[in-house]
């Protein structure tokens, strides 16, 4: 049924299948690319698959939006799904071309031969799969999670002194861009390491654990509408959390590729982020 579609990209119709895994998790999705026969082909969906808005970035829009743009949340939250599938879709035609110089490949699967599964076979391979993924990926993922602690905690143990708090205030000139300010800029470098992390990061930076204040109370007004509109669309693009890093370098096997992506991502979530709030300003949305 996908097939039609997928081909705008080069991609046939297998690529779909790791592609809709995505919306639960990116982890499971990337793996899921050794399904794909063609190497340029699971490249390209790779690089593509963390466009896909998983469950705990939809958890954080969620949360944000109907503090941002109350009776306005549900379509503002349905526009930024759109606007990921769209940003995902130009992207991947994008390397089409660059990859495979607008060649479609053939859509081919065989099917396996129909029986009962054997759960002692099944449990093998989970495991043996799962002992992989932490002796690989689940190596990258610690490093980074220390990393991240260790940023957010010294020098003196407080978030707002510390040097991760150093680092929001160094892209504060980006921020402006966008209309943020540097707790924001925070909430989205502790985004690296789970994506749920931007809410409680926000919560301590912005004060909501003082008596008789809630998060929607201290972020309510925080904002023009403009730069939350560009604050929850970057949260959408933004590099994917450190399990999904940690399965792109695993899957393709190169820290080149992997660095790429990761670049690639912040490039056009910043990018996207800034054009929407200077065209909300534009429009009347930012004042």
């Amino acid at each position: 049924v996908m097939d039609r579609f997928m081909h705008l990209m080069g991609l046939h119709g297998k690529s779909f299948l790791p592609l809709f895994l995505g919306f639960g998790c990116n982890v499971p999705a990337i793996a899921g690319t050794r399904i794909l026969d063609s190497r340029k082909g699971r490249l390209i969906t790779i690089l593509i698959t963390p466009l896909v808005p998983c469950t705990a970035r939809l958890s954080v829009i969620a949360i944000l939006t109907p503090i941002f743009f109350k009776t306005n949340a549900l379509l503002i939250s349905w526009g930024l799904v759109g606007l990921s599938l769209v940003v995902l879709t130009v992207l991947g035609i994008i390397l089409h071309e660059l990859f495979l110089g607008g060649e479609h490949t053939a859509f081919i699967m065989e099917l396996p031969l129909y029986h009962l599964p054997n759960w002692q076979t099944i449990g093998k391979a989970v495991g043996g799969r799962t002992v992989d993924f932490l002796k690989g990926a689940g190596t990258i993922i610690l490093v980074v999670s220390v990393l991240m602690w260790a940023l957010s905690t010294y020098p003196d143990g407080n978030i707002e002194t510390s040097y991760l708090a150093n680092a929001g205030q160094w892209l504060a000139p980006v921020g402006r861009m966008m209309g943020l300010d540097w707790q924001m800029m925070v909430a989205l470098l502790t985004s690296f390491v789970r994506k749920e992390n931007t809410i409680p990061t926000l919560a301590v930076l912005y004060g909501s654990g003082s008596p008789g204040s809630s998060l929607a109370d201290v972020l309510d007004g925080q904002l023009t509408p403009a730069a939350a509109l560009a604050f929850l669309a970057v949260t959408m693009l933004f590099i994917p959390c450190a399990a999904t890093v940690a399965t792109i370098k695993q899957e393709t096997g190169s820290w080149k590729w992997t660095l790429i992506s990761v670049g690639l991502l912040l490039v056009i979530s910043m990018s996207v982020g800034i054009a929407i709030y200077q065209a909300a300003r534009i429009n009347g949305l930012g004042i």
